[in-house]
């Protein structure tokens, strides 16, 4: 139902701005003054995206008509700008419907590719040395489920059978596993995937356990009786040669202050698992090698991403000094079954000693 009621929120969305078209469709405009209107249609896209995936708006029922008039807008804008360019050579009776169909059939594909590209979960691979280590390790990091709104829970299902798979030593649940959205029954379904693992599965909180439908203490209670383990800001020694530090989310007033752990296995690999990447630095002078974050969704709606990057590692790998993260572009969404950035993603590690 929500991928047809989104649908449904762009046909109007679509509908709106035809309709100021044709309302305009009979002045003559000049050109610098077209120019403006496209930037503002530019503007009010990136806008409206911002908005909703910072949750600036709250939970509003219209808040998917303005992920699509994000959609309708941007395709609109840049359509424009390509109008410009092109309507020298045609007759001046022909403009509106030429304009019109022209933003109306980008507009679908759009749309079209959006919601594609939100329901196709692909594995990221990725490998690191260190003379820290004395075994090679294949670990797996999932974030930012979401389960039950982005995508049908079938399609979560398939992701975690698909993780299973690739036969991890350890899989880490990187955060935002549930949300406002989630039903408790989704969320025990998918828990029973992780619990069918024959090897160690590692929960760490992001920040929509904090905030979601269902308590944060009923998900916990789950997990415990399916055997995988919430680590909240605490150590654990996953191998004589391997650490584990979880997190608490940032948003948590909980959480600790990086300075008030103490690592009992400094001389070891140290993999600090952080649902948001924003504290990484910090992170590193606990003496970390590799910090695994998730919660950006690398921006989800284009150009978030760029946006993001100005300010806060949003996709992909940084280095400071000898420490590394890696962000991931996470394994659905957030609210609506739409993506028009990288898509989603599961990472595959190994860890592996130097040669």
């Amino acid at each position: 139902m929500n991928f047809f009621t989104f649908i449904l929120w762009f046909i109007l969305a679509e509908l709106l701005i035809n309709g100021i078209r044709y309302i305009f469709r009979l002045h003559k405009i000049k050109m610098w003054v077209n120019i403006i209107i496209i930037i503002c249609e530019l503007l009010l896209s990136f806008l409206f995206a911002f908005l909703v995936m910072n949750a600036v708006i709250g939970y509003w029922p219209i808040t998917p008509f303005l992920v699509a008039l994000y959609a309708t807008l941007f395709v609109d804008g840049f359509i424009q700008i390509i109008y410009l360019l092109m309507r020298i050579f045609f007759k001046k009776g022909k403009r509106f419907v030429l304009l019109t169909i022209m933003s109306n059939l980008s507009a679908v594909i759009f749309l079209t590719f959006g919601m594609i590209n939100m329901q196709i979960v692909k594995p990221k691979y990725l490998s690191y040395t260190s003379s820290k280590l004395e075994n090679t390790y294949r670990i797996a990091f999932i974030s930012d489920m979401h389960i039950g709104k982005a995508q049908p829970i079938n399609r979560t299902i398939k992701t975690i059978q698909d993780i299973k798979d690739n036969n991890p030593d350890f899989t880490f649940i990187g955060g935002d596993f549930v949300d406002e959205f989630t039903k408790e029954e989704e969320m025990k379904k998918a828990i029973k995937e992780f619990a069918s693992f024959p090897t160690p599965v590692y929960f760490i909180r992001g920040n929509h356990e904090l905030t979601g439908r269902i308590k944060f203490e009923d998900v916990e209670k789950e997990l415990a009786a399916s055997n995988i383990k919430v680590v909240v800001d605490e150590y654990v020694t996953l191998a004589s040669d391997l650490t584990l530090l979880g997190r608490d989310d940032l948003d948590s007033k909980n959480r600790k202050k990086i300075e008030e752990l103490i690592n009992p296995y400094p001389s070891t690999f140290l993999l600090v698992i952080d649902h948001q990447p924003f504290d990484y630095k910090n992170n590193a002078k606990a003496g970390m090698d590799l910090q695994l974050s998730g919660h950006t969704h690398a921006g989800q709606l284009f150009p978030l991403r760029m946006l993001y990057s100005m300010v806060v590692p949003a996709y992909g790998e940084y280095r400071y000094n000898s420490s590394i993260l890696n962000v991931s572009s996470g394994a659905s969404g957030w609210y609506v079954p739409f993506r028009t950035e990288i898509g989603c993603q599961y990472e595959i590690i190994t860890l592996s000693p130097v040669k």
